[in-house]
């Protein structure tokens, strides 16, 4: 099982100073007050135990909370639906690279939409709101996920020939056909070190 990662340097820094503002508004000691914090909010005392997700959420939902900035607050509530919705559209796009289809946020939003239909998940629209799909709920929202990447994983088993398919899946990869199979390409432009994937291109 992957360890969960501690906080980056720039969640450092905000927690020091969402902490530092917290504890002035109680009144009490920084140390004391972010400490009651961690204890209550992950059943941790160092910031070091605090992984970069759900942990550094809570808190600073927490240190929101008690400054009064609700605004704030509901930010880092909602934090693991949006990271959520976001894996689920850089699949979807993963999806609709190895069908060949046409990617982008419209394409992979209607495709999602029809993923949640077909599923029969419950799900609110605002026709004013084109991202009305993330009104589901988080449970769902992972359901939607394991889908698409089952889909994707099921793509690249169906085009490759005689090579072990299982891709995990990366939110910095996407897929480009070309004459010798399928190239993994990062999101910074770099090509995967293991260059093609050799696979049936249709």
């Amino acid at each position: 099982m992957t360890k969960p990662k501690g906080l980056t340097k720039p969640q450092i820094a905000a927690y020091w100073r969402a902490a530092s503002a917290a504890a002035r508004e109680a009144g009490i000691p920084v140390d004391e007050y972010r400490k009651r914090v961690m204890r209550e909010e992950c059943g941790v005392t160092s910031v070091k135990q605090l992984n970069r997700t759900h942990d550094f959420d809570a808190v600073m939902r927490r240190f929101a909370e008690d400054v009064g900035d609700y605004a704030m607050a509901s930010k880092f509530a909602v934090a693991d639906i949006h990271r959520m919705s976001v894996l689920i559209r850089i699949c979807c796009e993963q999806v609709l690279q190895l069908k060949g289809c046409p990617a982008g946020s419209t394409a992979a939003r209607d495709y999602i939409a029809g993923v949640i239909g077909q599923s029969h998940i419950h799900c609110g629209t605002d026709p004013h709101d084109p991202s009305y799909w993330l009104d589901i709920s988080p449970d769902s929202l992972h359901a939607v996920f394991v889908m698409l990447d089952t889909h994707r994983r099921r793509l690249l088993r169906r085009l490759c020939e005689g090579l072990d398919p299982f891709l995990p899946f990366d939110p910095r990869l996407s897929y480009r056909p070309g004459d010798k199979g399928v190239r993994l390409i990062y999101a910074d432009g770099q090509y995967d070190s293991a260059g093609y994937i050799q696979v049936k291109v249709r």
